[in-house]
């Protein structure tokens, strides 16, 4: 198995920029060909990706809100089922939704998306597509969405609201 360690050996870097650039944490910058170096070489020696401890970090900042939506969930087949949420916490990519209310009170076992209509100004009147990515259980349940689908209008409205 490939470390961290034998990439910066092989390069002449020090193991913490090579986990930094692995990681794309922010601090030190590095040169562009510096990062395509310790990239190229990764992929070379055949480092799995899948060990970084970062691999799911988010893509957009997140602004807190407390937001009343409608929820529905679909399937394949269908609408599965619909109720009520609140977004906690919103960006561009995607929303944290907690406290859903639905009368079956349950999520399908097979795949499935959500939509998310949020139900207050300024993003009533939209409709936003996605799937959860992952599950917050710390006391209440929620879950994290990612948006699937966002025309130019609905990016606006976002950029709007989820600025910080």
């Amino acid at each position: 198995m490939i470390t961290q360690g034998e990439i910066a050996r092989r390069l002449g870097l020090d193991v913490s920029s090579v986990n930094k650039i692995l990681n794309k944490r922010a601090g030190p910058v590095f040169r562009k060909d510096t990062i395509k170096k310790v990239f190229k070489t990764a992929r070379e020696l055949g480092y799995d990706f899948g060990r970084l401890k970062y691999t799911h970090r988010r893509q957009f900042e997140r602004k807190e809100v407390a937001i009343g939506a409608e929820v529905v969930i679909v399937t394949k087949d269908g609408v599965y089922d619909q109720g009520i949420a609140t977004i906690r916490d919103i960006s561009l990519g995607g929303a944290r939704v907690a406290d859903l209310a639905t009368p079956m009170g349950a999520l399908p076992t097979e795949p499935f998306t959500l939509t998310i209509r949020p139900m207050q100004k300024p993003l009533d009147e939209m409709e936003l597509t996605g799937h959860i990515v992952r599950l917050h259980m710390n006391g209440q349940t929620s879950f994290g969405v990612e948006f699937s689908k966002l025309d130019a209008a609905a990016a606006r409205k976002l950029k709007r609201v989820a600025s910080p």
